[in-house]
């Protein structure tokens, strides 16, 4: 079955459009026929053309985040959405992004409201994005919205730009410590291993073990790699369950330090997420729902579902917090403040300001101790294979004086 946009004529000459499913254009003019409609009209919608627009690379997120810029923009200035989608088209006229922009218009020309358009396109604009464009719209401030989805999205970018600078010395760092280990295991131990196997003397245990290492890494260095395959998959697929993933997460957030960067991230998330939700207008139970997708860690994706159980069954969403574990008691307070003052958006707002201040700190104490644990390994590296190498050269000349 495939989706199909048309237009059709009614008995009485009037022109209709909409949207329907069928397995032809064929069996769609059929299908309108039995409803008095003649078929004047019809192509396929988007289908796996959306699919193609990723927001993996960085133009894909700059194109969003123009787009959403110029939307807010536009409305702002009271530019209707049509038009603000027309002028955009006209800027950019090829790619998946601009197919995507032609049929948002077609939709909303044929009747569809605008969070019903971007919902239909699920592969670019999350339920976060959907969801706050229909507060929008209910509410009558969609410019309001899309100027919180820029900030939004710029709020990603940032995150994403200090999380991938913090990255790049430890990467470096963790690179040169494989390519060392690779070099004195292929290279360097099996030279030194002929020329120490035709003497007389014993060699110290510390060679012996290191030859050995290197050589049981050169005859199964095959096995070796399947074996780290094997168990990557076998992670994968652990995490696509949900008790491996939960058990992942918090494996993940007892961990010193990292773990600390982890929590605080999720928050993050939890707080910006929460704030603009719920100050747009959305149904506290729908926030609820919608922040279980966005916190990116089962652990708290689990706790919420418990804090939406408690408030649909009528407890207080101060009370809900109180039973978490993993929400900290400042969160908790904040929220049970902006219950009682009706304030609820503006103190967790308060919540995700403080966390946008502490992540950058705890990124970097993060990456400062594995930066420090990257250089202990590799000076013990060095110091370990000096070592055997040199042992067995001062014994030889021990014997040779």
């Amino acid at each position: 079955m495939r989706e199909f946009r048309y237009k059709a004529l009614t008995v009485t000459g009037e022109m209709v459009a909409g949207i329907r499913r069928a397995s032809d254009s064929g069996t769609l003019a059929r299908q309108l026929f039995t409803q008095n409609l003649t078929l004047l009209e019809s192509r396929a919608t988007l289908g796996s053309l959306g699919e193609a627009f990723s927001f993996a690379g960085r133009a894909g997120r700059r194109e969003l985040r123009d787009f959403t810029l110029h939307l807010a923009t536009s409305l702002s200035a009271g530019i209707p959405v049509i038009a603000a989608l027309r002028d955009f088209e006209s800027d950019h006229r090829t790619g998946p992004f601009a197919a995507i922009i032609a049929d948002l218009r077609e939709e909303i020309s044929s009747g569809a409201q605008i969070a019903e358009a971007l919902a239909r396109h699920p592969e670019v604009f999350s339920e976060v994005y959907v969801a706050l464009a229909a507060a929008g719209q209910e509410s009558g401030n969609l410019a309001e919205c899309f100027r919180e989805l820029v900030a939004y999205i710029e709020w990603n970018e940032d995150l994403r730009s200090q999380t991938r600078q913090a990255m790049i010395y430890p990467t470096i760092l963790m690179v040169g410590v494989l390519g060392l280990f690779l070099l004195l295991i292929l290279f360097v131990i099996p030279r030194f291993s002929v020329l120490f196997g035709g003497q007389s003397f014993e060699l110290p245990a510390v060679t012996r073990r290191v030859l050995a290492t290197g050589e049981f890494f050169g005859r199964w260095w095959s096995f070796l790699l399947g074996l780290l395959a094997v168990l990557a998959l076998g992670g994968h697929l652990l995490r696509r369950t949900a008790q491996g993933r939960y058990a992942l997460d918090l494996a993940w957030l007892r961990i010193p330090v990292v773990g600390d960067f982890a929590h605080k991230l999720a928050l993050s998330r939890f707080a910006r997420h929460f704030a603009m939700l719920f100050g747009s207008g959305t149904n506290l139970l729908q926030v609820l729902t919608l922040l279980q997708k966005v916190v990116a860690n089962a652990v708290l994706e689990r706790e919420l579902a418990l804090v939406h159980d408690h408030v649909t069954s009528g407890e207080t969403l101060a009370a809900s917090f109180a039973k978490t574990l993993w929400f900290p008691p400042l969160i908790q307070r904040l929220i049970a403040v902006g219950e009682k003052t009706g304030r609820l958006d503006e103190t967790v707002l308060k919540a995700a300001e403080y966390l946008d201040k502490e992540i950058p700190r705890a990124l970097k104490q993060s990456f400062m101790v594995l930066e420090v644990v990257i250089i202990a390994v590799l000076g013990a590296l060095i110091a370990l294979f000096a070592l055997a190498l040199l042992l067995p050269i001062l014994e030889l000349r021990s014997q040779l004086v």
